[in-house]
C-alpha cells in the first residue's frame, strides 16, 4: 500500500507544532496542553485538537500532552525519524548564517558538505566544518549518499550550481538565491527567496484592510 500523502496544510501545520514542542523541551517542559499549542503557533485550537485526533495523538486529563511522546509521533508522521544529510553550496555571508542556524540540528538535518568556488574560502573551517571546492561536488555527495542541498550561491552561479547538483543525485534543492531555477519533474526544488515573501505577505495585507499610504 502507497504511503499516505497529507496536504501541504497538515504539514505546515505539523511542522509549527514540532518546532514549538522541541523550543518547550529545550526549556525543561515535560507536558503541554492543545490549548498551549494553538496560543504558541497562532493556529486555532480547534484545529489544533482535530490534527491530533486524527492522528490518534493521546493526552491525559487534567495533564495534557507529554512532550517526548509528541515529538515522537510528529517525527514519525513526517519522516524526521532519522538523520538527514544537506549539502551547503556557497560558503559566503548567507552560507555561513545557514551554518550557524543551530535548529538545523535540532531537528535531525545535518550539513554534511560546504562547497565554495571562492579561492580565498576553500580549505577554511567556518562554523565546524571544511569548506571543499565546487568541483568535488558530485564526488562528495555521491560519497556521501546526500539527497538534499542549499544552495546559497550569488544568483548568476544559480542554475549552473544546480545542474551539477542534479546530475550528482541530489533529489530536493533549497533555493536561497533570488533567480528561479530549473529542475526535472523528479527533482523538488523549494525556493526560499525573501523578496517573495515579503510579496506573499504585500498580498495577504491587501485583502486584510492593508491601505497603501500616499
Amino acid at each position: 500500500m502507497a504511503e499516505k500523502i497529507y496536504s501541504e496544510g497538515v504539514i505546515s501545520r505539523l511542522t509549527q507544532y514540532l518546532k514549538y514542542v522541541v523550543q518547550l523541551k529545550e526549556a525543561g517542559k515535560r507536558t503541554t496542553t492543545s490549548i498551549d499549542i494553538s496560543k504558541n503557533t497562532g493556529i486555532n485550537s480547534a484545529e489544533v485538537r482535530r490534527d491530533l485526533n486524527y492522528f490518534k495523538i493521546k493526552g491525559k486529563r487534567g495533564v495534557g500532552f507529554n512532550i517526548d511522546e509528541l515529538i515522537k509521533s510528529f517525527n514519525n508522521i513526517l519522516g524526521y525519524n532519522r538523520s538527514v544529510r544537506i549539502a551547503l553550496i556557497g560558503a559566503g555571508n548567507l552560507g555561513r548564517a545557514i551554518l550557524k542556524y543551530k535548529m538545523l540540528e535540532r531537528f535531525g538535518f545535518r550539513i554534511e558538505c560546504v562547497f565554495d568556488n571562492n579561492s580565498d574560502i576553500i580549505g577554511k573551517t567556518i562554523s565546524g566544518h571544511r569548506v571543499l571546492d565546487i568541483n568535488m561536488i558530485k564526488d562528495e555527495i555521491r560519497k556521501n549518499n546526500i539527497e538534499i542541498a542549499i544552495l546559497a550561491v550569488p544568483p548568476d552561479s544559480a542554475q549552473k550550481a544546480t545542474d551539477v547538483l542534479i546530475e550528482a543525485g541530489a533529489k530536493v534543492i533549497i533555493n536561497y538565491t533570488s533567480v528561479p531555477i530549473k529542475a526535472p519533474a523528479g527533482v523538488r526544488v523549494e525556493t526560499t527567496d525573501p523578496i517573495e515573501k515579503l510579496l506573499h505577505t504585500l498580498y495577504y495585507l491587501s485583502h486584510t484592510g492593508y491601505v497603501e499610504r500616499k
